[in-house]
């Protein structure tokens, strides 16, 4: 048995809002992938209702779920 002390939780943080959750959790969900002169364009939403748009990974822009 491990003593109390030794264990640690892994928790993530949304990095929009910076809302916690298990790490082991599913987080991220692909709502829509299109590709663009640009590259690739992404929409994801997080476990938490916020929204982020990425172009080839990078987030250009992400929405709040208490803004939503």
């Amino acid at each position: 048995m491990t003593p109390t002390s030794a264990v640690t939780l892994t928790v993530d943080r949304c990095p929009v809002c910076g809302e916690p959750t298990p790490a082991e959790a599913r987080w991220w969900t692909l709502k829509s992938h299109h590709r663009i002169s640009e590259g690739e364009l992404e929409y994801c939403a997080s476990g938490c209702g916020c929204l982020v748009v990425l172009v080839n990974g990078e987030i250009v822009k992400s929405i709040p779920a208490a803004r939503r």
